[in-house]
């Protein structure tokens, strides 16, 4: 797939050789979503850790008590 256009009534030519502007835009994009995917995951991993704590706390004081 050659990325060479050239449109000879209005004399423009685009060798090409530059970053698509779409490539751009789909790494901005993917950032984006990766970014705002962070901070839910981190939240439900913390929540998670305190619930773990929370269960080996529990463990903990009934296996003492016996």
């Amino acid at each position: 797939m050659s990325t060479f256009t050239e449109n000879t009534s209005t004399g423009t030519t685009n060798t090409g050789s530059g970053t698509s502007i779409w490539k751009i835009l789909a790494i901005v994009v993917a950032i984006l979503v990766v970014v705002s995917l962070i901070g839910p995951i981190v939240k439900a991993v913390f929540w998670l850790g305190l619930l773990a704590l929370a269960v080996v706390g529990a463990y903990s004081l009934f296996k003492s008590k016996s």
